[in-house]
Parts: structure tokens; C-alpha cells; sequence
């Protein structure tokens, strides 16, 4: 089961814990993304700490055919996460999503 943690701030010790691939920037989400082309879940952030964002990663994806079974959101930024709720709802209808706040420590 391929599944990926993306946040540039959190602790990621309980992700690996829980079977997640972390990576902490938009480029390493992307490289990871184009090597397997199919994920059971994604988890995102939507603030990455640079230019790209969460949604960003979700575009990539469906302009790239990257399937996905899960899609969990857990961001502190409402905007952003309205942002990717909206593009999911309209690009990736078959795909379970879920928004989650994760507590950081």
C-alpha cells in the first residue's frame, strides 16, 4: 500500500508510524507522485511553505492521470482547504476524501 504524508512543519514520526512515505515540499510529493503513478492515499497540507501548496500537488495529479484511492486533508489554512475541497469535488469524484485536523505537537 503506497500511501503519502506531505506537510513542511508538522513531526512526522506518527505518519511513518502509520505506513506513510513523508516528504516536506511540493518537489519531493511530485517526484515520489511521477515514480508511482498510482496511490492508495494521499494526505496534504495545503500550506507547503513556499510557492506551491497542497492544491497545487492535487492539479499535478490530475493533469497527470495520478490515481488515487484516498484523499485526506489536513490543514490549519480554511481557505485552502475550501481551494482543494472544490477541486476535488469536481475533478476527483470516485475518490474518497476526508478533511482532518491533526492536533501539532
Amino acid at each position: 500500500m503506497k500511501k503519502i504524508f506531505v506537510d513542511d512543519k508538522r513531526n512526522l514520526d506518527e505518519a511513518i508510524k502509520s505506513g506513510y512515505i513523508c516528504v516536506q515540499s511540493y518537489k519531493n510529493c511530485i517526484m515520489l507522485l511521477s515514480i508511482y503513478k498510482k496511490v492508495d492515499i494521499i494526505n496534504l497540507d495545503y500550506d507547503l511553505g513556499g510557492q506551491e501548496t497542497g492544491l497545487d500537488i492535487l492539479i499535478y495529479m490530475k493533469g497527470n492521470n495520478i490515481e488515487v484511492k484516498e484523499i485526506y486533508i489536513h490543514s490549519t489554512h480554511l481557505e485552502g482547504v475550501r481551494k482543494m475541497e472544490k477541486y476535488i469535488k469536481a475533478n476527483f469524484k470516485d475518490v474518497k476524501y476526508l478533511y482532518c485536523l491533526i492536533v501539532s505537537n
